[in-house]
């Protein structure tokens, strides 16, 4: 029998050498990627100096639907910054977005699970592969001298962001705080001491104190993260919501009343000049209840002292639009109440909303801290609201100037508030022309005025 007794010292060495070597080059290959996309570009880095700022600015989110982001991007174009805009493109965006030079559009893969994972399974690879995408576009903008991101959501964002900067750059962290992530989750449980809702509320606390420069939609949530994540006052600055240019009202547009009345929605509804034109919109989630809105509608309908015809027109998709319709269908309105659920193109949904008569905000917010962009979009058309209440909406809806705030106090009366309130506009022309005109004058306020009083000279470089 052949035995390592039988070896010499000379071809022992010889072996162990090899093995020395083999060793050391399964180290240096698995090294060498580290070295080449870590290491080095660690170690010749270099921070903007000079010339043109850049700032990269992250949605974990469909851009599409992510105006306030977008209208950033704009901004920051418009002050010589190059732009990179980061999210999902999962529908159609602006094409002075696509084709402006300054802003560059980066495409996050957007998760799913197609092979129907439990949840927790999912929720842990989508995490994973989030990192790798993040850290992945992270990369390219190691020299960009402000990361922004909008939270919700926050998880791994935020997380994501703050060791990417710690470790790797000098960038400075804003964060858009458009609500809280973790009082969206809680619509899930329905339970602020839940262990999951209490980690990411924690998990926002401490890691929202990175942030070199803090916006929120409103002074009330300004006012929270002071009181309640303790985040230094003078980090904060209040940027309220504006509409962008494309809003603007029917006076102000190219196209008259009667050529927006020729577009297809309105085609099957006969003797159009009898209905009052309301509006809302929405993406069929389950934050909005739209039973109060139809239930509303019922009400009215079945009302036979309010004669005024009516045709509501919901603009969206989303998960709950067949429940909704099928509600729709269920209620069988009489022709006193005409309701449409329609898809409307980018350009089209401005246009759509210039001839309502009236809009309404189902909108209540989970932390009752937010504000809906989408009562922005109405009053940058000149349109009056109805709004449900909750605690913010009094900075934007001024309860009988530029629109009306149910005061309902439990869910179930808001139906019948909001039918008061729909027939009390309807039946009061004075109160009409009073709302419309501080419609009128909302709609005078526009972002990107707004964002250079509010924070231009931050970013002003020139």
């Amino acid at each position: 029998m052949f035995g390592l007794e039988d070896l010499s010292i000379d071809t022992l060495t010889e072996v162990n050498l090899w093995g020395t070597w083999v060793y050391w080059l399964i180290g240096i290959y698995f090294c060498l990627p580290i070295l080449g996309y870590v290491v080095l570009p660690f170690l010749t880095h270099r921070n903007q100096t000079g010339g043109r700022r850049s700032i990269a600015i992250f949605v974990l989110g469909d851009l599409g639907h992510s105006p306030r982001m977008c209208y950033h991007a704009r901004s920051f174009a418009g002050l010589d910054y190059q732009v990179n805009l980061c999210g999902y493109l999962e529908s159609e965006l602006a094409p002075d977005l696509l084709d402006h030079p300054g802003i560059d559009i980066h495409s996050i893969p957007i998760i799913k699970n197609s092979r129907n994972l439990p949840f927790i399974l999912f929720a842990s690879q989508k995490i994973v592969l989030q990192i790798y995408y993040l850290f992945d576009l992270l990369f390219e903008f190691r020299g960009t001298k402000y990361i922004m991101i909008q939270n919700p959501p926050s998880m791994p964002l935020l997380l994501v962001v703050i060791v990417f900067i710690k470790l790797f750059s000098n960038s400075e962290l804003i964060i858009d705080w458009h609500n809280l992530n973790y009082s969206i989750l809680n619509l899930r449980y329905n339970n602020q001491r839940h262990p999951i809702v209490r980690l990411l509320k924690l998990y926002e606390k401490w890691l929202g104190r990175f942030a070199d420069l803090n916006l929120t939609v409103t002074k009330s949530m300004k006012q929270f993260l002071v009181d309640e994540f303790g985040l230094n006052s003078k980090s904060i600055k209040v940027l309220y919501d504006r509409p962008g240019d494309q809003f603007s009202p029917l006076e102000r547009l190219e196209y008259s009343k009667d050529e927006i009345k020729s577009h297809e929605i309105f085609k099957h509804v006969k003797n159009l000049e009898e209905y009052k034109i309301l509006i809302s919109s929405t993406s069929f989630t389950p934050d909005e209840d739209f039973n109060v809105l139809l239930n509303a509608l019922k009400l009215y309908d079945d009302d036979a002292e309010s004669t005024q015809k009516l045709l509501m027109i919901v603009t969206g998709k989303g998960p709950l639009k067949n429940p909704f319709l099928r509600t729709v269908e269920d209620l069988k309105f009489s022709s006193k109440v005409v309701v449409q659920s329609v898809w409307l193109l980018i350009e089209d949904y401005p246009l759509i909303i210039s001839v309502a008569d009236i809009a309404i905000s189902l909108h209540t917010s989970s932390s009752g801290l937010d504000l809906p962009m989408k009562i922005l979009d109405f009053f940058g058309c000149g349109v009056p609201v109805i709004s449900l209440n909750f605690p913010s909406i009094g900075e934007l809806v001024k309860h009988g100037k530029n629109g009306l705030i149910t005061n309902s106090q439990d869910k179930q009366g808001e139906p019948e508030e909001l039918y008061r309130l729909l027939k009390l506009i309807l039946s009061d022309p004075a109160l009409m022309r009073t709302i419309g005109e501080g419609a009128m004058e909302e709609s005078e306020l526009r972002w990107r005025a707004n964002w250079n009083h509010t924070v231009g000279e931050i970013f002003r470089y020139n």
